[in-house]
């Protein structure tokens, strides 16, 4: 856990405002094609609940989720200096930049310039993540030995 008082490094500034901007982009882009989120998540949840009709408050809930799921390893990083956050957000930048990479090999389904630029910004606010400044931000601090008193 980190100081309250101890300041950020620009790294984690940095970091926190491309994940953010990234993500509110991702949010706003889809709030702005409700039928056609709608329609994609009734494709994708049509095995696992074709009961469920999805409205479009149904649609906007699910895209509100996967906004917060954005931003909960940003605060986590940006406020209290998770280390397992990073770690969390490495993985899933890896696992984008490894699709990227073979849908770009594969050269089909065509991709989207924006698409392509949005996963390299996630990229390099990943790569910020491991400056030297936020490494020592994201370094844990250092706890005093348990003193075993019913020994």
């Amino acid at each position: 856990m980190i100081s309250q008082f101890q300041r950020r490094p620009w790294s984690i500034h940095a970091y926190a405002l491309v994940a953010l901007a990234v993500g509110l982009d991702a949010y706003i882009g889809a709030l702005l094609d409700l039928g056609g989120w709608e329609l994609a998540l009734e494709d994708m949840t049509a095995d696992i609940a074709p009961r469920f009709a999805w409205t479009r408050d149904w649609t906007i809930v699910a895209l509100f989720a996967r906004f917060t799921i954005v931003c909960i390893p940003v605060a986590a990083i940006w406020i209290w200096g998770a280390r397992f956050a990073r770690t969390l957000v490495t993985l899933f930048t890896f696992f984008l930049l490894v699709g990227l990479i073979r849908t770009l090999a594969q050269g089909t389904p065509p991709l989207e310039t924006e698409a392509v630029i949005k996963t390299l910004f996630l990229g390099l606010a990943c790569a910020l993540l491991f400056t030297p400044s936020a490494g020592r931000w994201l370094k844990p601090v250092e706890q005093e030995p348990v003193t075993r008193t019913f020994e």
